[in-house]
């Protein structure tokens, strides 16, 4: 409900309509109980609180001034909160300092040497003559002997009245502190204080009624809430494992339940009922492939170790098989010029190739050093020269599926590098009667046989 405040001639009176905003699909309109009709505007004096939604059955709730919810009380709030209140300890590490050694220079002020006297010790000198005569018949001056003095070093020193000063002088040394995690550091204590509610509730009213209505059933809004449903079956029937079930909000959108923590959907359990239960892996392949009847296995075992604890009839371990996959028409061949499955490659499709034909298609004769064969009934069979080895003499050689680089190749007389023609099909009695050829003993027959 909302009134309508009017200010005339300097007075503020309060006006005797009632207006009440109604919310559906979107589009607010506002109820006017006297008059009994809807509106989808107000004119610019009105004042307008907020909508609020409508429920069901015509049913309409407002808000009047007189409701709105009174402020905060000093230290207290409408929705209290709870804070945690800890100590804060300091704990230092455990350092000791780290230096490097300083450089240091001796420094001393300079001497006054007026003030200073030098004084030697008395000397110490000789004469020195030589030991030989003087040859005159040589040339030599002999009119007197060549005679010589000598002294010793002289020793004289500085002699000051006043000594010199001197002083060490070293820059500040350069050290780190070398730390660890200290040995003892008390853990912070925490506790927990909680507001107390101010008592912001208010009471709220119907708005007035209309002496044109009446009251038709009387009712409560129920408050939005999670609706649980029940758990689903353990995901192990013979253990621990996890269930789950459905959670979701009465009103349909989670997003008006979040002020509610959303019950679990998960949980861990236990179940048991199939401990002795058979149980059974997945099949195996077919013992004939491609279109062959064989038989496939699969491994059987009881939940139980005892057997004679299982519940129930045996699963079979065994069944008859008919292999029907894509693998029995697959077939391609590619060629290396690396011996190791490396350098240049070229896959090529089944067909009669001679040389021109294995140009074209990527191979370069002559150059082929590793190969791969690729499906279960793909058959090749290499020749030395381009037409097949009608008219001259050398190698051939059958080759099954498999990867097969130049020793394995040499196992099978295939010369290095020379290879001109090939040969690629389908083993149409290994595609549709599920018989695998041994191509390994084809190959060796055929030697014996170019060998008579």
């Amino acid at each position: 409900m909302i009134s309508i405040w009017i200010c005339a001639s300097g007075f503020l009176r309060s006006a005797p309509r009632v207006v009440v905003p109604i919310v559906g699909n979107g589009v607010t309109h506002f109820y006017d109980p006297e008059t009994e009709q809807l509106t989808s505007k107000l004119s610019q004096d009105d004042l307008l609180a907020p909508p609020v939604s409508a429920p069901q059955q015509g049913v309409v709730f407002a808000q009047s001034p007189d409701e709105v919810p009174a402020p905060d009380v000093a230290g207290q709030a409408c929705y209290p909160h709870c804070r945690w209140n800890c100590t804060q300890p300091v704990c230092n590490q455990d350092c000791t300092p780290e230096c490097e050694q300083p450089r240091c220079q001796t420094r001393c002020r300079r001497p006054d040497y007026s003030k200073c006297s030098i004084q030697c010790g008395k000397p110490h000198c000789s004469v020195f003559c030589p030991e030989s005569s003087c040859k005159e018949s040589e040339g030599e001056n002999c009119s007197s002997p060549k005679c010589q003095t000598r002294c010793a070093r002289p020793t004289c020193f500085l002699n000051c009245k006043d000594s010199v000063q001197c002083a060490h002088v070293c820059h500040p040394p350069r050290c780190t502190w070398n730390c660890r995690n200290p040995s003892q550091c008390d853990k912070p204590s925490c506790r927990l204080t909680c507001e107390k509610a101010a008592g912001c509730a208010r009471s709220y009213q119907l708005p007035p009624l209309s002496p044109s209505l009446t009251v038709n059933g009387e009712f409560t809004a129920e408050k939005a809430h999670w609706v649980t449903f029940a758990w689903g079956a353990c995901g192990l029937q013979c253990g621990r494992s996890v269930r789950h079930r459905k959670v979701v909000c009465s009103t349909g959108e989670d997003s008006e339940c979040t002020f509610a923590a959303r019950p679990a959907t998960e949980e861990s359990c236990e179940d048991y009922s199939l401990c002795n239960a058979w149980r059974a892996g997945k099949w195996g392949e077919c013992s004939e492939i491609c279109g062959g009847r064989g038989v496939r296995s699969r491994q059987v075992w009881c939940s139980n170790e005892d057997e004679n604890e299982c519940v129930g009839s045996r699963p079979a371990s065994e069944e008859v098989c008919v292999d029907h996959g894509p693998h029995c028409e697959e077939c391609s061949v590619t060629f290396y010029g690396g011996p190791n499955f490396d350098d240049w490659n070229a896959t090529v499709s089944p067909g009669h190739y001679n040389d021109t034909a294995l140009l074209k298609s990527g191979v370069q004769c002559e150059d082929v050093s590793s190969l791969k064969v690729v499906g279960r009934c793909c058959r090749l069979k290499i020749y030395e020269y381009a037409d097949f080895n009608q008219r001259t003499r050398g190698f051939q050689a059958f080759v099954g599926p498999g990867s097969f680089n130049r020793q394995d190749l040499e196992d099978r007389n295939v010369d290095d590098n020379d290879v001109s023609a090939a040969d690629i099909w389908v083993d149409l009695r290994c595609a549709k009667e599920g018989r695998n050829v041994n191509v390994d003993a084809l190959h060796q027959r055929m030697l014996l046989l170019r060998r008579e």
